[in-house]
């Protein structure tokens, strides 16, 4: 329910200001896409050794998510969120600064700590700001600033990025987040501490079958998104032909694509349930991933195909986050932290595999590496689906 010091304007204002966090923290951890070429350049490695930074952003994030809902204990889920955007900011100011390939990635495994405490804990918050009737449509607000890191986020680190340098567009990332934290401070009322959370409660969690396989399957999605994503200018490029000045086109319809499916599944979501919502978004990304696999490589073709695929992906995590607090309500915070640590593994292992593909057959074979990941997606979806009718129908006929 909404805490009493919020007022429904106060409210609003709150969930756009969690929504800036996941903006500052995606658009952080995915700035590397679009400067994949003068990163490379300027530090002297390959293209594949940059979409590697993703990795250990998303492996640093996966471990730290949940173990920070332990040690944090009863700390007021605010404080742990506006100590994350400073640890965050001083991640992305280091790597600004870092002279060589090894300090970079050193500054993205503190960045990544910071980043471990923003998007489950501002989940959570969000959540906790309005009736239960209404969550769908406050996670999609929230999450929306993931979705605006790739409309805008990502464009405008691109486009700094070749202007200013791929340093000073960090060092503007670092600025973002001491921003961030300061909207939070003064629009966030809730200094709730959060339920204490002990070693033993993710054994609660992973004993409820329906629960696994639906964090599983968030694995397998992101495994999807980011087996392109990584590398998607690039592809882009090699696959389509799409020239340097349709690049940033193709990035802006990608992320307003992905606006668009984040919004309407919050919608949907709480109309149709998320169960449905799950299935468009696995559905849909399928067949963008067949049409990006065979299509012609025309580049207004290829940038149709990717700006579908987005709005397919993005569609998937707020009804997947609601879904989860309906699945444990209990749990809540843990199951949030656990799901965002579930995403970043996937990140992590579709950026490999991605890589992997890229090196040894080609641009082309990264759509096919997406499909086996999203028939994974699908198939835990149906087992999660199975367990949670059976334990409904177990508790009706007790």
């Amino acid at each position: 329910m909404t805490h009493p010091l919020e007022k429904p304007g106060h409210t609003t204002l709150g969930l756009w200001s969690l929504c800036l966090a996941y903006f500052a923290m995606g658009t952080s951890s995915i700035a590397v896409v679009g400067l994949v070429n003068n990163m490379a350049v300027d530090l002297g490695v390959s293209k594949p050794d940059i979409a590697v930074l993703i990795t250990v952003f998303a492996l640093t994030f996966a471990l730290a998510a949940p173990l920070l809902q332990v040690a944090a204990g009863s700390l007021p889920r605010r404080t742990l969120l506006l100590g994350g955007l400073g640890v965050m900011a001083s991640g992305c100011l280091l790597s600004a600064l870092a002279p060589t390939y090894g300090g970079v990635v050193a500054a993205r495994v503190l960045m990544a700590l910071g980043a471990a405490a923003v998007g489950p804990v501002a989940s959570g918050l969000g959540a906790g700001l309005v009736p239960p009737e209404r969550q769908g449509h406050a996670l999609a607000v929230v999450f929306g600033g993931m979705t605006l890191a790739s409309v805008l986020g990502l464009p405008l680190t691109s486009w700094l990025g070749a202007l200013l340098g791929w340093r000073w567009m960090f060092g503007g990332l670092a600025l973002l987040g001491l921003l961030t934290a300061l909207a939070i401070a003064l629009l966030v009322g809730d200094r709730r501490a959060a339920p204490s959370v002990s070693l033993a409660s993710f054994g609660q969690v992973f004993r409820q079958p329906a629960a696994a396989w639906s964090v599983a399957m968030s694995v397998c999605h992101m495994s999807a998104q980011f087996s392109l994503f990584a590398l998607v200018a690039p592809f882009l490029q090699e696959r389509f032909g799409v020239s340097p000045g349709q690049l940033s086109i193709a990035l802006l319809v990608g992320g307003l694509s992905g606006v668009a499916g984040n919004l309407l599944a919050g919608r949907l979501g709480d109309r149709l349930g998320a169960p449905r919502s799950l299935q468009a978004s696995v559905i849909g990304m399928a067949c963008a991933s067949g049409a990006m696999l065979l299509l012609p490589g025309l580049p207004w073709l290829g940038i149709a195909a990717y700006g579908f695929w987005s709005m397919s992906g993005m569609g998937f995590y707020a009804p997947q986050q609601r879904r989860l607090i309906g699945l444990a309500p209990e749990l809540r915070n843990l199951l949030l932290a656990i799901n965002a640590s579930a995403l970043y593994v996937g990140m992590s292992l579709g950026a490999a595999a991605g890589s992997q593909a890229w090196l040894h057959l080609g641009p082309g074979s990264l759509p096919a590496v997406a499909l086996g990941f999203i028939a994974c997606s699908m198939a835990t979806f149906l087992l999660s689906r199975r367990a949670e009718l059976g334990r409904t129908a177990a508790l009706a006929s007790a």
